[in-house]
């Protein structure tokens, strides 16, 4: 018989599930206590048509299984299923069989209907039915007697690390989809590398994995000190004997400590264990050690290219949130977390905001379920105290930060983050952290360190991501972010550093307090300095000098070309990074004294530059810069120019105000309106319905957004000078029509109904059956 005294409660229930779906041929579902009545297993919410109640009772007395089937009689009764079964943690004798069907009889087909431990385990010893056994591993694990050959080691060689306490994580272990994709992997290639980033559970899946090829007869060979060498020896040249190898951290724990010969050992390991076929390797890496060797070695590169190795990433998507809730279940019930803890985790269902969290990570579940840690909790206060560490789970990240990686991917990190909260250009990054490279001792630069840096920590600590059609750099998990800010706020040499280097506008803004940014900024503008800085484009380059020119009343002959090519190019151009003045205030400056005189501001200013001006920009803008442009220029120079200015003007302010229409958008302004009060008014309500006049009502909205449109350019172009407002016409104004339907259509339909939408990852497909486990 297989070995069920080590399920608890949640794993017998999924066991139960999957023996009698394949029993009944049916789907089963399963449900949180009272959630459906108290109902474990249903085939259909609505009729109840089978019904399955499990009861776990393992090593449990009869007596207590029959009082709480007496409780169940009348519930059954309600229920009124058309099948009613019974799965059982006990084995029954024939008088407990009868004594029980006699209190389900009207819902039994027989007393078959009542299935006992034996069953199960008669059922399960079946070849056929063997996937359900591989799926649930604590079956096989402990009746396998694999655990009781730990300490004679007959099918463990060299393993003392691996054995160390892998009974104790083998209770908080659960089979999740990536576990069996590489059973799967296995199974057909031989050889898998299994990568990801700190604590996300590479190495319990390694040694499960184990584990289970352990049960099947495999002799194990594991090291976790990257000593290959020693495997290669260890390996038996007999085909015929079946062995597994782990390499755990197979290329060092530090990429920078590794050996010289570590890839082309590795590379020898990979090509014997292809040329046996009852040889498997499983290797395990930090991605970023991974990529490491990858540069460093071509041949190793090429196993991954050639898919020679299956590389399978455990990463936070990968994990499902049905996987995390049961990864959680477990640790709370193995570590025998007291009544009171649990009691806060259940309340207002804190689990899910728990398991749905985006920083979760087994390893910072196994930290906050360590007696020593939640101890110094009150029990009212775990579940936020679960929740704080997930927000700030910085003790993963300072160790990988500190102890884990180069000198130079720090300096990559906090340049990163001296960009961005959120993802920046390739480019960008790249010339930023190479400044900060030359400025850094005993760094070899006969190499291409920042490709060198990218790959190594892509994956584990940042992401390369595809953004409109160019590849950007971010970090992997806000709580990098996190973390890298405490860097900022507490190491003022770092940020001193950063600070020598910088590069781009972004930068200033990051590493600047709002206090001293003015300062920063005023002094690198007037000595010049400022011209080093680089911005999105052009035209923000230019705008944000000009602008502190203004500010700043800086005369300084080197920026006469840039203020020529900020009038003639760059003026009204949307502004992203810093809004200082609006271009009309920057234009009113620089036709004061002494900008005007000192920067010939008159020279520049010629037809195409004016017309350049104006051309592109939003009314309201526009009608602001012809008025500033006549107050201030014009009404100083002769009728000709006035003349011209007047006509261009007609021109562009007759073009923006046609584009104005043509671009307004319906639904910007009905949400302005009681729609609901003009459908009631325009309703007619009889015995079986409800009469819309859809035509009245469009006909209304469409009259008002006319009205509105009309009274928006009035006022816009009101504010101009008589000279030129009297030579502007507002044209015919269409709504159209079809787009006011869309909208009155989309108002009427009913509200979708309410639902739990948890972040993270697809969680909201698995609710129930989260609630199924820590509802009980």
């Amino acid at each position: 018989m297989f070995n069920y005294y080590n399920l608890n409660d949640v794993e017998f229930e999924n066991l139960c599930k999957d023996v009698m779906e394949r029993m009944l041929c049916s789907k089963l579902r399963i449900f949180a206590k009272g959630t459906d009545g108290g109902i474990d297993l249903t085939d259909n919410t609505i009729n109840h048509n089978i019904i399955v109640q499990v009861k776990h009772y393992i090593r449990s007395k009869f007596s207590d299984l029959r009082t709480t089937l007496r409780k169940e009689v009348s519930k059954v009764e309600k229920w009124n299923p058309n099948k009613y079964y019974l799965c059982c943690g006990m084995e029954l004798t024939d008088a407990n069989i009868r004594e029980i069907y006699n209190m389900f009889s009207s819902y039994m087909e027989s007393d078959e209907n009542i299935i006992t431990l034996i069953e199960i385990d008669e059922f399960l010893q079946k070849p056929e039915n063997s996937d359900i056994v591989r799926k649930h591993y604590k079956l096989w694990l402990y009746s396998s007697g694999i655990l009781n050959q730990l300490l004679n080691q007959n099918i463990f060689v060299d393993c003392e690390a691996l054995l160390s306490d892998i009974e104790e994580e083998c209770k908080y272990f659960v089979q999740t989809e990536i576990y069996n994709k590489c059973l799967d992997c296995l199974d057909k290639h031989r050889i898998i590398m299994l990568t990801g980033g700190p604590g996300v559970g590479k190495t319990i899946t390694s040694k499960m994995l184990v584990l289970y090829y352990a049960s099947q007869n495999y002799t194990v060979r594991y090291t976790t000190n990257g000593d290959i060498s020693d495997i290669k020896r260890a390996l038996s040249s007999n085909n015929d004997l079946k062995e597994i190898v782990l390499l755990d951290d197979c290329l060092g724990q530090h990429y920078f400590n590794m050996k010289e010969t570590q890839e082309s050992e590795l590379t020898y390991l990979i090509k014997y264990i292809k040329m046996h076929e009852n040889k498997k390797l499983i290797l395990n890496s930090r991605i970023t050690i991974l990529n490491e060797a990858k540069q460093r070695y071509e041949q190793f590169n090429l196993f991954f290219k050639e898919k020679k190795i299956n590389e399978i990433t455990i990463n936070l998507d990968s994990i499902s949130a049905l996987e995390k809730a049961k990864i959680f279940y477990n640790h709370l019930i193995f570590k025998n977390l007291p009544k009171e803890y649990y009691s806060n985790i259940r309340e207002d269902k804190n689990y899910l905001k728990i398991i749905m969290h985006p920083s979760y990570t087994p390893r910072i579940i196994e930290h906050v379920t360590l007696c020593s840690n939640y101890l110094k909790i009150s029990p009212d206060k775990y579940a936020d105290y679960i929740l704080r560490n997930l927000d700030n789970p910085n003790d993963i990240w300072k160790n990988e930060y500190y102890h884990r990686i180069k000198e130079e991917d720090r300096a990559f990190l906090t340049t990163l983050y001296s960009l961005t909260d959120t993802i920046i250009e390739y480019s960008v990054l790249k010339k930023c952290f190479e400044k900060r490279l030359s400025q850094m001792n005993n760094i070899d630069y006969t190499l291409n360190n920042f490709e060198m840096v990218l790959a190594r920590l892509n994956q584990s600590i940042i992401k390369i991501v595809d953004y409109k059609s160019k590849m950007h750099v971010g970090v992997i998990n806000p709580s990098v972010n996190d973390f890298l800010k405490q860097i900022f706020i507490s190491n003022n040499l770092e940020v001193n550093e950063i600070r020598r280097a910088i590069v781009n506008f972004l930068q200033l803004k990051r590493c600047y307090s709002e206090v001293e940014l003015p300062q920063i900024i005023e002094k690198m503008v007037r000595d010049g300095t400022i011209y080093n800085i680089d911005f999105n484009n052009q035209n923000e380059k230019d705008y944000f000098i000009v602008a502190n020119i203004c500010i700043n009343l800086v005369l300084n002959k080197v920026y006469k070309a840039t203020i020529k090519s900020y009038l003639c190019n760059s003026y009204g151009c949307a502004i992203i990074n810093q809004k200082l003045l609006s271009h009309q205030d920057i234009l009113k400056k620089l036709l004061e004294e002494p900008c005007y005189s000192y920067y010939d501001i008159k020279n520049i200013l010629d037809e195409q530059c004016i017309e350049n001006m104006l051309e592109g920009m939003e009314l309201g803008d526009l009608t602001s810069t012809i008025n500033v442009l006549w107050e201030q220029y014009f009404v100083k120079e002769d009728f000709e120019k006035q003349s011209w200015f007047i006509r261009l003007c007609k021109k562009i302010l007759s073009d923006e105000i046609s584009r104005y229409i043509d671009d307004l958008q319906v639904s910007d302004y009905c949400d302005n309106y009681d729609i609901q009060a003009l459908i009631n008014e325009n309703s007619s309500y009889y015995e079986y319905g409800v009469c819309l006049d859809k035509k009245s009502v469009v006909s209304t909205i469409k009259s008002w957004i006319r009205d509105d449109v009309y009274e928006e350019i009035s006022e816009k172009i009101s504010v101009l000078n008589e000279n030129i407002y009297t030579n502007i016409k507002i044209p015919t104004i269409h709504v159209n029509e079809s787009d006011i339907e869309k909208f009155i259509d989309s108002y009427m339909e009913p509200d979708p109904d309410d639902y739990y939408e948890p972040s993270g990852n697809s969680g909201d497909s698995f609710i129930g059956e989260i609630e199924a486990i820590f509802d009980r």
